[in-house]
């Protein structure tokens, strides 16, 4: 007891000591109260326009922070005036720590801080140090401003304004008279140049360097560190993996070790500072120069074809390459005439491709082309292609093949049909599909749109009144499931649907077994069926990863409906790909969008954020749904790298409004993420409490948030109660749930929301 009574007045003195150098009090927010008439206040800080809780958990130092819950004005400040005895041409520091909750897009916290004296009022003195722009950090981040003590002032108003509608937290303030210490940093930098680069090309072991980077930083309190991800990452390096230097060089290698195309993503960060953050790939490709990319065909020469007009002559041949680390692509050449055509133009690497060469002439004559086929880095391969045309008899139309033929030999590990051998309105023939029409008098035709060749299917036949009823198939080679790749992709698009039309275009996985009958299974992927999807290309992507697939399978697409001119719903598909291991990806934070508004008043959702990978083409966005006009994205794109964006809604109507944005990017699936607001008239919310509700599938895990969120109870579609969460910082995650179909009800500090959830 002795010993704990000597201690004990060094440990005051050493309080009071670093006390007597704090001008503000209660800086670090330790002090407050909460009764029912005031709420939560602070001691010695002042408010105006918003509201502030405790925040025991999430803190920079001591017992607790001051939580900003939301600012209800333009205006919002947190305050205190400091009147002391100031030194005359001092320097004083001024310190605040913050991290902001909720954003709005970036502008959310500024220092508006001034001195005053007794004749002048507010002095202009270091205006620009104390009164700065917004500025933000979604961790806890300090901001530091100097300034020198004015002759004739006598008191300094700290203010701190918070942007309207954000929420923020405080901890850890300061208002100290320096002492000789290093002037004030000022706000951190990080730049990176250049970013965008040139795709190199090398030889197999033998090294190239891209031009120099050049990383530029200021007052950023942890190193920058440069670290290169992606599956094909080890075959790039860069000379420096972090630096401190405010001036840095890097110099980024491709040394590949195996042939092929590379991509790696560069990520150059400062732990702390992640909105600084910068990204950009590096590209590629290298050969075996011993190996070099080849191509060949058997026969190595074809023979002259000949066939009367409107006849059509073809011969097949084996297209074969080696070594390639790209696609072998192939374009024709008309040199005389124009009768030939080719039954694709992009063509499996290092895998023998089936070639058809067609011969279809349209009038007597002579007729020459050449079919070019090239690869990366490849010498060109030139096909002569030679014909004579004759007169011939009255055309006559292609017989309609009725019955399906089960050949389940040479199956293909890889397909990706473009259609570019189609021909716009005529029966669809492709090496080794089947074109079946089980019901009426059409085929799949061909089709060309803006230059773009698909398939198509309708039931239209021009001032014709009809009720039969007409079934068409086009089914793909047999396809092995024996490759890397496991995923179905296709693009759809459908024209003229309406309400209940009784046509439909459906995905069919088919497989055989010797002495069992054909096994035919639809599969739901989601294509078009209702008319606000009309004239809208949709990208599909089926996995059959772990299902109970055959060795050897086909996969069609039946297109059923009526005959006539009353039933012109059309369907056009394109892309038909298996096998690939590189497809395109997008992923987002959120797979729903939930909000309550009050009536006429704008609400904003919070930031949705996708990422990609191998990405070729921009992400277009756009509403669809019930009530798109009364949404508003911010932006219409994203690029290939992917991004973030926010929704805005604002309506008059009371009740609840839905749509949802989609994501589209060619070669990647479609993503969909609904949106749904509850209206509540102005006088029935709480303005200060209208915030969204952002519900995310992680796994099969649902992650809940939203201010003032409670609790949330989750229900089956028959409405039996199957768990009830309590939130967690604003937050909630569930354990893993069962795929299906479910109620949420989430309950915050603003009232309830009921959502329907389809965990997937």
């Amino acid at each position: 007891m002795k010993k704990l009574l000597l201690l004990l007045p060094l440990w005051l003195l050493a309080t009071s000591t670093f006390a007597a150098d704090e001008m503000l009090s209660n800086p670090g927010f330790e002090d407050s109260s909460s009764n029912f008439l005031f709420g939560t206040t602070f001691d010695e800080w002042s408010t105006t326009g918003i509201t502030v809780d405790v925040e025991s958990t999430d803190k920079v130092e001591g017992e607790q922070a001051l939580k900003v819950t939301k600012a209800t004005r333009d205006e919002s400040y947190l305050s205190q005036e400091i009147a002391g005895n100031f030194e005359p041409g001092a320097t004083y520091r001024l310190r605040i720590k913050y991290k902001v909750l909720t954003s709005q897009n970036g502008s959310d916290v500024k220092l508006n801080c001034y001195w005053e004296s007794p004749r002048d009022g507010e002095l202009e003195h270091d205006s620009d140090k104390l009164k700065t722009d917004f500025f933000t950090a979604d961790s806890w981040t300090e901001k530091t401003v100097e300034t020198t003590f004015p002759e004739g002032a006598t008191r300094f108003y700290f203010n701190v304004m918070v942007a309207k509608n954000a929420s923020v937290l405080f901890d850890d303030f300061s208002f100290q008279k320096t002492e000789g210490s290093a002037p004030v940093p000022t706000e951190p930098t990080l730049t990176v140049s250049p970013t965008t680069f040139t795709e190199l090309s090398t030889q197999l072991n033998k090294s190239v360097d891209y031009p120099t980077v050049t990383i530029t930083q200021a007052n950023l309190d942890k190193p920058v560190t440069i670290t290169l991800t992606g599956k094909d990452a080890k075959h790039f390096s860069a000379s420096v993996q972090s630096t401190t230097e405010p001036s840095q060089a890097v110099v980024f290698t491709y040394n590949p070790t195996v042939i092929g195309r590379h991509t790696a993503t560069v990520t150059i960060e400062s732990a702390g500072h992640y909105e600084l953050t910068q990204t950009f790939q590096l590209k590629g490709y290298c050969i075996d120069p011993n190996n070099p990319p080849s191509i060949s065909i058997e026969p190595a020469t074809i023979p002259a074809f000949t066939a009367k007009v409107d006849e059509k002559s073809t011969v097949t041949a084996t297209l074969n390459s080696q070594n390639c680390i790209d696609y072998v692509r192939a374009s024709i050449e008309h040199i005389e005439g124009a009768a030939f055509s080719i039954s694709s133009t992009l063509f499996v690497k290092n895998i023998p491709n089936t070639v058809v060469f067609t011969f279809a002439p349209k009038q007597a004559g002579k007729f020459h082309s050449k079919i070019h086929f090239t690869t990366l880095e490849g010498k060109e391969l030139v096909v002569d292609l030679n014909g004579t045309a004759t007169a011939g008899d009255t055309p006559v139309e292609e017989p309609l093949v009725r019955n399906f033929n089960w050949d389940m030999s040479n199956p293909r590990e890889q397909l990706f049909e473009t259609f570019d051998s189609a021909v716009k309105n005529e029966n669809l023939q492709l090496d080794g599909w089947q074109n079946v029409t089980r019901k009426g008098n059409r085929p799949w035709w061909g089709y060309e749109i803006d230059g773009e060749k698909m398939a198509k299917a309708s039931g239209y036949v021009y001032q014709e009144q009809s009720d039969d009823q007409v079934e068409m198939w086009i089914v793909t080679p047999p396809l092995s499931y024996k490759t890397a790749g496991k995923t179905f992709t296709f693009r759809v698009m459908g024209e003229n649907i309406f309400e209940n039309c009784p046509t439909k275009l459906e995905l069919y996985y088919i497989d055989t077994i010797p002495n069992t009958p054909v096994f035919f299974q639809p599969l739901e992927v989601g294509i078009p069926a209702s008319p606000d999807q009309n004239g809208e290309w949709n990208e599909l992507h089926v996995n059959l990863e772990g299902q109970n697939i055959s060795d050897v399978f086909f996969m069609a697409f039946k297109y059923t409906g009526r005959w006539g001119n009353e039933n012109a719903v059309t369907y056009y598909i394109d892309d038909i790909g298996w096998g690939r291991t590189d497809l395109p990806e997008m992923t987002s934070d959120s797979t729903h969008v939930s909000m309550i508004a009050a009536q006429g008043k704008d609400q904003v959702s919070g930031k949705i954020t996708v990422s990609t990978k191998n990405l070729t083409e921009p992400i277009k966005l756009s509403l669809g749904g019930a009530n798109p006009s009364k949404f508003k994205l911010s932006t219409q794109s994203l690029p290939t790298t992917g991004g973030s964006f926010t929704v805005s809604f604002n309506s008059n109507n009371l009740g609840v409004h839905e749509a949802y944005v989609k994501l589209a990017s060619r070669g990647a699936a479609d993503k969909y993420i609904p949106l749904s607001v509850l209206v509540k008239s102005a006088s029935g919310i709480d303005d200060t409490h209208s915030q969204p509700v952002t519900i995310a599938q992680t796994g099969q895990r649902l992650h809940i948030q939203a201010e003032g969120l409670q609790h949330a109870a989750l229900y089956s579609i028959a409405g039996v109660l199957t768990g009830q969460f309590a939130a967690e910082g604003e937050t909630i995650q569930t354990p893993e749930l069962p795929r299906g179909v479910y109620i949420l009800q989430v309950t915050t500090t603003a009232g309830k929301t009921t959502h329907k959830i389809v965990l997937r």
